[in-house]
């Protein structure tokens, strides 16, 4: 029988089962809290669904109180071997090969929550001012409505709380509260007595009151703001999760142009590469080099690097077009860091030009 949680419970993140769906792997192998209703009546194939996303769920006996709140491990099976010793429990390697018989889920594909206990979901709040764990529980309640949100101030998630910004904007930072965060856009937290740098943790654990409204999108939710105070810790804080943060993604190339390998590149060809993650363009710096391949001469090429952030896009200008029918080698060296720490492990990127 699954138990229902009364005492204070280990290191988790209260988020959303569209967040899990969104961002595995910032997810993986974390206990979490979510909010959604059991489908199915069999234990090998049950989901966990909220109005937005499902997910599979594991567990010896099936909760059957309708929404509730769920706790446990969350595992993305494709970034496991079926080897993991984590996988024995429930026979998850039989039934995982049972439904992916001529090979293993890539990551991201399969998902499931390994329950270890319920509660009742958050109850009513305050309209206009609710908790801000309700809120990022269930952030299609408040869609669209204007609210008044407490927690503490944490910087441009400097602390890893949430996956990464939901939209470009000039002024951003993380609110966090109990064992969940969400992020506060377009308004900067600065007032008449205090004026904080969303870069630095110096100001971090401050409480603020933030108005603003509520918005979400891609499993993410933010608060379009547009006033902040300073206000005092509430009394129910002092039980507050710990949250540690994950370790940092690695940023990894999903495609390059021209490829690898590439011949007849045009002379004036721009190198264009596709990231996963969004990279902190100063860390290209002395990093980047590219030379000639076989070449009596060592002496890089001199180029100007642009990096999009909308669309995780870096390209390569080079200032004097390529010699013709040359074996062009472009270094990328130990340093270059996504915006959360993450590496680029170093690789060489080289192709061939054509004759024009």
């Amino acid at each position: 029988m699954v138990a229902h949680a009364g005492a204070q419970p280990a290191a988790r993140r209260a988020t959303t089962i569209a967040a899990l769906r969104s961002y595995p792997g910032f997810f993986h192998q974390q206990t979490v809290s979510v909010i959604g209703a059991v489908k199915g009546d069999r234990v090998e194939t049950a989901l966990l669904a909220s109005d937005e996303a499902t997910i599979s769920l594991v567990a010896r006996e099936l909760p059957r109180d309708g929404k509730l709140e769920a706790r446990g491990q969350f595992l993305d099976i494709g970034r496991m071997s079926p080897e993991d010793p984590r996988l024995i429990p429930f026979n998850l390697v039989d039934r995982v090969r049972t439904k992916y018989p001529e090979r293993w889920p890539r990551p991201g594909e399969e998902l499931v929550l390994m329950l270890s206990g319920t509660l009742p979901p958050p109850p009513p709040a305050d309209a206009a001012a609710p908790p801000l764990r309700t809120v990022a529980l269930e952030p299609a309640r408040f869609e669209g409505q204007r609210l008044t949100i407490l927690g503490q101030f944490r910087g441009r998630n400097l602390f890893g709380d949430l996956p990464e910004a939901p939209v470009p904007a000039k002024f951003q930072f993380v609110l966090r509260s109990s064992d969940t965060a969400l992020w506060v856009m377009n308004v900067q937290p600065k007032g008449k007595t205090f004026n904080f740098d969303p870069t630095k943790r110096l100001d971090a654990g401050r409480w603020v009151k933030v108005q603003g409204t509520v918005r979400t999108a891609k499993g993410l939710t933010w608060l379009e703001g547009t006033s902040i105070a300073l206000a005092t810790a509430p009394a129910e804080a002092a039980t507050d999760v710990a949250i540690a943060a994950p370790p940092a993604l690695p940023v990894d190339v999903l495609f390059s142009a021209p490829t690898e390998g590439e011949t007849d590149v045009r002379l004036v060809e721009r190198v264009r590469l596709q990231l996963s993650r969004d990279l902190d363009p100063a860390s290209l710096k002395q990093r980047v080099r590219i030379t000639y391949a076989k070449a009596t001469s060592t002496e890089p090429l001199a180029f100007a690097a642009n990096y999009t952030k909308e669309n995780r896009a870096l390209e390569i200008r080079m200032t004097e077009p390529f010699e013709p029918f040359r074996l062009v080698k472009i270094e990328f060296l130990e340093g270059i860091k996504g915006t959360d720490g993450g590496a680029l492990a170093p690789f060489t990127l080289t192709f061939t030009t054509g004759g024009s």
